[in-house]
């Protein structure tokens, strides 16, 4: 059953975490908390231009339920129609958790979305299969031009670009500005200036924690424990996998050295609320955690900052979800759908949605309305400390999960370093050989 929808539901943090989350059992996986698996019924929003013009191309366009978001775009699409008659815009979402599958049954059947909204690991695949209509000279200019370097990697293969960023998940460190005044400490810029900052925000009553210094997410749920390794892993110089994606490389010094930091900072004893109670000076998030703060916390007093400093690198690890054209639609919607997109990621379509939804523009020039909000402002400069946390393999997923279960174990102290990555690393190496 097909529903009209209606615009300006508000944004909370846990919808948002809900809305773009990955749930790691099953076929369809993003990168945040895990949303709810659900058989509510397809919603479509379709907006049309007034009377339609003459040789009007059609395009359709299927993307995941969350509500705030999905009213953001449909307002998009309409505005888009008020100044481009010739164009007709069908939207529509479904359940996160039904998504991947819906997109490979739809191409399969010969019926796909002209825009399909792709989660990154799900890539090799599309790509693979010849799914996936790759950009032209037009497009990949306007990303050389106006979008950071992160945008167009990402949405690299093989030497051919297959989309625009949709929204990227770039969590960086925030910390209680509270909590570092009273200390009398200064933002950190490297992982051994925050071990130094730790030493002092790190505070016990005996056996019980009072206050953390950092806490970092400890469960596989989500993937959040992997991607927050992932950034302590690439600034200490490694990787996941090697170049030609053929084995497990974090077994290594660099891996090593990762992990102890990594556990130093996790503290799986600490309450998943514990920054919004003032119990944690420091927590990596995205820029949409500051509507969660506005609802549950809104005296506490909270900073961004830029992305720390490792042995080699400075370095965050990032997901992205792309927006992705169907190479079985028309050469007409598949022109019609590439220029609806270069439209609907300039930086005044992503102001828009940021105000409404907590998604960061990701252009490289703000505009000039967030020029003094100086949140939007730190994760803007972020996205140049920016990598995508997932290597690019067909089978990325199972990778995940297997890393993020040791990860658990290991953040639980049931295991020790040397454990979790040879036991992540043994795991690993068998998925990739099939």
């Amino acid at each position: 059953m097909e529903t009209k929808r209606t615009l300006g539901k508000s944004i909370s943090r846990r919808d948002m975490l809900k809305a773009i989350g990955v749930g790691m059992a099953g076929t369809a996986l993003a990168a945040c908390a895990p949303a709810q698996a659900t058989t509510a019924p397809v919603k479509n929003t379709e907006v049309s231009a007034q009377p339609p013009a003459p040789q009007q191309v059609e395009i359709t366009m299927l993307s995941h339920i969350y509500e705030p978001w999905n009213n953001a775009l449909s307002a998009s699409a309409m505005q888009y129609m008020g100044g481009n008659n010739n164009v007709k815009i069908v939207y529509s979402y479904i359940p996160h958790a039904d998504l991947n599958t819906k997109i490979v049954t739809a191409l399969a059947s010969g019926n796909a979305p002209t825009i399909m909204g792709v989660y990154g690991p799900w890539m090799p695949q599309l790509v693979n299969g010849g799914n996936l209509s790759a950009a032209d000279g037009d497009i990949i200019s306007d990303l050389d031009a106006n979008f950071p370097a992160v945008m167009k990697e990402a949405a690299t293969y093989s030497g051919k670009v297959y989309g625009y960023v949709q929204h990227i998940g770039i969590p960086i460190p925030i910390i209680n500005q509270e909590l570092y005044d009273a200390a009398g400490m200064k933002p950190p810029t490297t992982y051994d200036e925050l071990a130094a900052v730790n030493s002092k925000l790190d505070q016990k009553d005996g056996n019980d924690w009072k206050q953390f210094g950092t806490t970092l997410t400890t469960t596989k749920a989500g993937s959040w424990n992997v991607i927050h390794f992932s950034a302590i892993l690439f600034a200490q110089g490694g990787s996941f996998l090697s170049d030609d994606l053929s084995k497990a490389t974090f077994n290594s010094e660099e891996g090593a050295s990762a992990a102890k930091i990594y556990q130093t900072l996790a503290h799986p004893e600490a309450p998943s609320d514990a920054f919004v109670l003032g119990k944690t000076a420091m927590v990596c998030d995205g820029p949409w955690a500051k509507s969660g703060y506005a609802a549950t916390a809104p005296n506490l007093k909270y900073k961004a900052i830029l992305p720390l400093k490792g042995a080699k690198a400075q370095v965050t690890g990032s997901y992205v979800w792309f927006w992705t054209v169907s190479s079985k639609a028309t050469l007409d919607q598949q022109a019609a759908a590439w220029q609806y997109l270069k439209w609907l990621s300039g930086p005044e379509q992503y102001a828009s949605i940021y105000r409404n939804v907590g998604l960061l523009p990701i252009t490289k020039t703000l505009p000039a309305e967030l020029a003094k909000d100086e949140w939007a402002q730190t994760f803007s400069q972020a996205l140049n400390f920016s990598k995508i946390y997932y290597a690019k393999h067909a089978a990325w997923e199972k990778i995940d999960v297997a890393i993020g279960e040791e990860m658990e174990r290991y953040a639980a102290k049931e295991i020790t370093d040397k454990e979790f990555l040879g036991n992540a690393e043994t795991k690993v190496n068998a998925i990739l050989k099939g």
